[in-house]
């Protein structure tokens, strides 16, 4: 990381490159609006891998994008992860670009059509097949989906 005259942070090649792999720029985002979050957070919320999550995290960490502390949460310490001044100027950046919005629309529309191909398998399906049973089920709010497609309809 470099600092320019008047002393604000900068990216570097590294920071460049960890932005540009999947999902570092998008826990920034989500980072940001909550102003703290724990992996667990991270995990419910974005379509990442648990081993994606902690690897962003490492490095992420490793770049003074954000910093990890110790936040009470209810009766335990929960281990949170905070934006850097560094970071913070990344998320305000892509606010500036609604990545923030864009954000929440992908995955809502990404969660609408894995349910929906999920439909399209069971009801294709013999109804005692035995395998049925692992196929997952899980509705995700379509209220993000819903929002989305609004900003198309002529209202």
């Amino acid at each position: 990381m470099s600092g320019d005259d008047a002393g604000s942070p900068e990216i570097d090649a590294a920071v460049a490159d960890l932005l540009q792999k999947k999902g570092t720029l998008e826990m920034v985002v989500e980072i940001g609006e909550h102003g703290s979050q724990r992996h667990t957070d991270l995990r419910k919320e974005l379509l990442l891998s648990s081993s994606t999550i902690q690897q962003r995290l490492k490095e992420g960490k490793q770049q003074d994008l954000w910093e990890q502390t110790l936040e009470e949460r209810g009766d335990i310490a929960a281990k949170v992860y905070q934006l850097t001044p560094l970071g913070n100027i990344i998320y305000e950046n892509a606010l500036d670009l609604d990545l923030d919005q864009l954000y929440r629309s992908k995955r809502g529309i990404t969660r609408a059509i894995d349910n929906r191909e999920r439909r399209v398998i069971v009801g294709s399906s013999p109804p005692d097949a035995e395998w049925l049973a692992e196929i997952s089920m899980e509705e995700h709010e379509l209220h993000s989906v819903q929002q989305f497609l609004q900003q198309f309809g002529d209202s």
